[in-house]
């Protein structure tokens, strides 16, 4: 009988240590794709904030041109609107965590990590191309203007080598 005793309880003890080492399992689980949006979030803002820049050097340096070289770049430089707009979803996203990360199942955590990524990375890419449509740029403004060579420069543009920021593995 006491046997039978002993064995219930350490059946119930078994099954509820069981329990708490699976529950664990999924708050950390829980906590590390919080911890990777949010990394994810932190670079992504970065990465905004870097385009932006970018963006508007470029618009001073295209602005020096003459407007027949410029015309038309001018015009599609005029991009802040479409970053202040990522910067708003963004913080709408930082918002909806902060509301509904208790109690958000883990896989939509994880698809707001994905979409993070995604656009990121989308932007390194747009990034990439503004650099080369503005050494291209530079490079045809000074065939054409000489001096054009030495503005590029001043803004960092034609001739530099600038590192592109990879994405997050």
């Amino acid at each position: 009988m006491l046997s039978d005793v002993l064995i219930v309880a350490l059946t119930v003890a078994t099954l509820a240590v069981g329990v708490l080492v699976v529950r664990l399992i999924q708050m950390r689980t829980r906590h590390d794709t919080l911890r990777g949006i949010m990394d994810s979030a932190d670079a992504l803002e970065r990465e905004l904030y870097t385009c932006r820049e970018r963006i508007q050097t470029v618009q001073r340096w295209v602005s020096t041109l003459p407007s027949s070289l410029t015309a038309d770049a001018l015009a599609s430089l005029n991009l802040d609107p479409l970053v202040q707009k990522a910067l708003r979803d963004l913080l709408q996203q930082r918002l909806w965590l902060r509301d509904n990360a208790d109690h958000a199942p883990v896989e939509r955590l994880r698809e707001a990590r994905e979409s993070l990524e995604k656009a990121r990375i989308g932007l390194v890419e747009n990034m990439a191309k503004l650099e080369a449509v503005s050494e291209e740029l530079a490079k045809a403004s000074t065939d054409t203007h000489p001096v054009s060579a030495l503005i590029a420069s001043a803004y960092g543009i034609g001739g530099s080598e600038r590192s592109n920021t990879q994405p997050i593995a």
